[in-house]
C-alpha cells in the first residue's frame, strides 16, 4: 500500500509540474519538476527513498527510447545519415575521449574510466527541451530537425559507452582489442536483436488486423510490453538491450507508416497512449532527481576527497568545452541539405539546443549502488556533476536563444495565436448565417467556451458582468409591469425566478447541491411524485431552472417566455455595450447563460441533424484557414500538424458527446 501511495505522489508532482510549466513557458519545464521533487524530499514518506538502477534503465530509459525511435522521420533518418553519423557517433566518442581526458587531468578524481562515463552520460541531447523557447521559423527548420534525428542515435551511442566506461571500471582492465570486440557484439549484437525480434512483432501485428483482431486493447497491449520483452532478451544473450529496443522502434515505425489509414482507431490510441506514458516517464525522472538531491548533496559534502565547489567547476568545464566542440562541429562538420545565409546562427542553435535532458539524468541515476560488494563512493559526485550539466544546458539557452535568433514568437506562443485564430474565424463564418438561429447559437457558444477554458475570467469580472446585465434585465421586465403589459403577479414571480437566477449563475459547487435540493423537493412536491424528484436532482439546475419556472408560470396562468425574452434582449444589448478586449471572455461566459436560458424557454426545439451539420461546417471552416495560410507561407508545417490535429481531436471530442450539446 505505502508503495503504491509512494507512485501516486510522484504522479501527482509531475502533474503539478506540467501545469506549472505550460503557464510559464519561459521557464524549462524541468525545473518545475525538480522544485516539486526536492519539496518532496522533505516529506518523511521520502526519507531513504531508493531507486534500483537496474529497475530505472528497464522501467525508464527502455520505453522512453522506444517511443522515440518509433516516432524518428525515417525520410529525414535516410536524408541525413551522414549527419547523424557525424553527430550521434563521431561527435559522441571524440567528446568522451576529449572532455573525459580533460576532466581527469584537472580534477584527478575521476579515475579516467569514470571520467569518460559522466561525458558519456552528458552526450545524449534532448531536442524538445527547450523547443519552448526556441523560434518558430522555417528559416531554421532544417537545423531544428538535424538535432531530433540527432537525440535519437546519440542517445545510443552514449548509452553503450557509459556501459563499457562503468563495466571498465568495476574490472579495473581495458584492453583496446577487447573493448572493440565488446562493443562490436553490444552494438552490432542489439540492432541485428532488436531488428529480428521487431519483423517478428511486426509480422504478427500484421497477421492480427488482416484476421481482424485489430482492437486497440490487443495492438496497443502488443507494443506496450515489447520494450520490456526485447530489454530483457537481449540484456540475457550479452547484447545492448537498449539499441535492440532502438532498432525494433525503427521497424516497428516503418509498419505503422505502412498502414497508412488501416486500423486508424487503433494508431489514434496508440499514439495517444505513449504521449501520456512518454511525457509521465520523462518528467518522473525530474521529480526523481528532486527527492534524490538532499541525499546526492549529503554525500557529496560527506566525501573529504573532493569539495562541492570543485564538483561545480567540473560540470561548468564539461559543459563549455561540450559546447566549443558542438559549435566547431556544427558549423563545419554537418550538411544543412540547403544553402543557408545564417550559417553561424545554424551552428549555435545547434550549439545551445543541445541541451541534456531525460536520458542524461536517467544514466546517471543509472549508476550501481555497489561497486564489488561495497558502497559506490563516487556515486553522489558523479550525479551531482551530471546534474550541473543539465541544469547549465537548460539555463544557458533559455536567455540566449531568443536574443541570439531573434525570430520572433515560439512555436508554443504561435501555435496558440493560430488557435485563436481558427476558431475566430469559425465563429464569424457561423455569425454571417441568418438560417438556423437556435442551432448556430449552439455551435457559437461551444466554439467560444474553448476560448473560456483557455483564458479562465476571474471570477469578480465575471459577477460584475452579470450584476449590470441583471439590473437591466429586471428594470426592462419593471417597466412592462408599469406600462400595463404583465400583472402584478407575473412581476412577482419573475422577480422569484431573477433572484434564483442569480444564485444559478454563480455555479458553486455548494450552491449547485442547494439548487438541486430546493428543485428536486419542489418539484416533488408539485408532481406528488418521489421519482419526479429524484430526477430533478440529478438534471443539472442551469437546466431545470427553465424547466421549474416555465411549469410554475404555467400552473399559475401565465407564460413567462415573452418575458424572458424581453429581458433577455435587454440584458444581451447590455452585454454588448460593456464588452472589451480585457473583458471579453467573462462577458462570453455570462452571454453564454442568457442564450442557454432563452434557448431552453423560447427558442423551438433544435434540430440535431443541423446541430451536426453546423459543427461540420466550422470544422470546415477551420480546415480551409490552416490550408490556405499553409499555401501562402504564413503558417509553417509543423504549426499546420498541431493545428490539423487539433480539428480532429474537437471532431472525435464532438461525436463522442453530440447529445451533450443538445442537453
Amino acid at each position: 500500500m505505502e508503495t503504491v501511495f509512494l507512485v501516486l505522489v510522484l504522479l501527482i508532482a509531475v502533474v503539478g509540474g506540467n501545469v506549472l510549466g505550460k503557464h510559464c513557458p519561459r521557464i524549462p519545464q524541468p525545473f518545475f519538476l525538480i522544485g516539486l521533487g526536492l519539496l518532496f524530499a522533505f516529506f518523511p514518506l521520502y526519507h531513504g527513498f531508493q531507486f534500483s538502477p537496474d529497475v530505472f534503465t528497464f522501467a525508464i530509459i527502455a520505453p522512453l527510447m522506444y517511443n522515440e525511435s518509433e516516432n524518428v522521420s525515417r525520410y529525414w533518418v535516410g536524408r541525413g545519415i551522414v549527419n547523424i553519423f557525424s553527430l550521434a557517433i563521431v561527435l559522441v566518442v571524440l567528446t568522451i575521449l576529449i572532455v573525459g581526458t580533460g576532466v581527469h587531468w584537472l580534477f584527478p578524481i575521476f579515475p579516467l574510466s569514470l571520467a569518460f562515463a559522466l561525458c558519456a552520460v552528458v552526450t545524449p541531447t534532448d531536442a524538445s527541451a527547450v523547443s519552448a523557447i526556441a523560434p518558430e521559423s522555417e528559416e531554421y527548420r532544417v537545423p531544428q530537425t538535424i538535432l531530433q534525428n540527432e537525440s535519437l542515435f546519440n542517445d545510443a551511442s552514449g548509452i553503450v559507452a557509459f556501459d563499457l566506461a562503468i563495466a571498465t571500471y568495476v574490472s579495473g582492465k581495458f584492453a583496446v582489442g577487447t573493448a572493440l570486440l565488446d562493443f562490436g557484439k553490444e552494438f552490432l549484437g542489439g540492432l541485428l536483436l532488436g531488428a529480428l525480434l521487431g519483423l517478428a512483432i511486426a509480422w504478427v501485428r500484421k497477421l492480427l488486423i488482416r484476421w481482424g483482431d485489430n482492437s486497440p486493447l490487443v495492438l496497443v497491449t502488443i507494443e506496450l510490453v515489447t520494450p520490456f520483452v526485447l530489454y530483457y532478451v537481449a540484456d540475457l544473450v550479452g547484447f545492448s538491450g537498449i539499441l535492440a529496443v532502438v532498432a525494433a522502434g525503427l521497424v516497428q515505425g516503418g509498419e505503422r507508416e505502412h498502414l497508412r489509414m488501416t486500423s486508424s482507431r487503433m494508431q489514434m490510441v496508440s499514439a495517444n497512449v505513449w504521449e501520456v506514458i512518454n511525457g509521465i516517464l520523462s518528467s518522473l525522472v525530474f521529480v526523481l532527481l528532486g527527492i534524490s538531491l538532499p541525499r546526492v548533496l549529503q554525500a557529496v559534502w560527506q566525501n573529504e576527497q573532493v569539495l562541492w565547489w570543485q564538483l561545480t567547476l567540473a560540470g561548468l568545464f564539461i559543459y563549455s568545452l561540450k559546447f566549443v566542440m558542438r559549435l566547431v562541429w556544427s558549423r563545419y562538420f554537418v550538411w544543412m541539405h540547403a544553402p543557408s545565409k545564417h550559417r553561424w546562427s545554424d551552428s549555435w542553435l545547434m550549439a545551445l539546443s543541445g541541451a541534456n535532458g531525460t536520458i542524461t539524468l536517467a544514466l546517471a541515476f543509472s549508476l550501481p549502488l555497489l561497486i564489488k560488494g561495497q558502497p559506490f563512493a563516487l556515486r553522489g559526485s558523479l550525479i551531482f556533476t551530471a546534474t550541473v550539466v543539465i541544469l547549465l544546458s537548460l539555463l544557458v539557452p533559455t536567455f540566449a536563444l531568443p536574443h541570439l535568433l531573434k525570430a520572433g514568437p515560439t512555436e508554443t506562443e504561435s501555435i496558440m495565436a493560430w488557435h485563436h485564430r481558427m476558431r475566430l474565424a469559425a465563429i464569424e463564418d457561423l455569425e454571417g448565417q441568418t438560417a438556423h438561429p437556435s442551432e448556430r447559437q449552439i455551435v457559437i457558444d461551444a466554439l467560444l467556451q474553448q476560448f473560456q477554458w483557455q483564458q479562465a475570467p476571474r471570477r469578480r469580472q465575471q459577477r460584475a458582468m452579470f450584476r449590470q446585465a441583471d439590473q437591466v434585465e429586471e428594470q426592462a421586465v419593471k417597466a412592462l409591469y408599469e406600462n400595463g403589459k404583465i400583472t402584478e403577479q407575473a412581476w412577482s414571480h419573475y422577480r422569484r425566478f431573477l433572484k434564483y437566477s442569480r444564485f444559478t449563475v454563480d455555479q458553486r459547487w455548494w450552491k449547485n447541491l442547494i439548487l438541486r435540493v430546493w428543485f428536486g423537493v419542489h418539484m416533488g412536491r408539485m408532481y406528488h411524485d418521489i421519482q419526479k424528484a429524484q430526477d430533478t436532482f440529478m438534471t443539472s439546475p442551469l437546466v431545470m431552472e427553465q424547466i421549474y419556472w416555465q411549469q410554475w408560470f404555467e400552473k399559475h396562468g401565465e407564460d413567462i417566455r415573452p418575458i424572458e425574452a424581453v429581458g433577455n434582449q435587454a440584458a444581451s444589448a447590455k452585454l454588448t455595450a460593456l464588452k472589451t478586449v480585457e473583458n471579453c471572455t467573462a462577458v462570453d461566459v455570462v452571454q453564454r447563460y442568457y442564450n442557454e436560458r432563452y434557448r431552453q424557454l423560447n427558442a423551438p426545439e433544435v434540430d440535431p441533424a443541423i446541430v451536426y451539420q453546423l459543427f461540420l461546417a466550422a470544422f470546415h471552416t477551420e480546415y480551409e484557414l490552416v490550408q490556405a495560410k499553409l499555401a501562402s507561407g504564413e503558417m509553417s508545417t509543423a504549426v499546420a500538424d498541431d493545428l490539423q490535429e487539433q480539428i480532429i481531436y474537437d471532431e472525435m471530442s464532438y461525436l463522442q458527446n453530440r447529445t451533450a450539446f443538445l442537453a
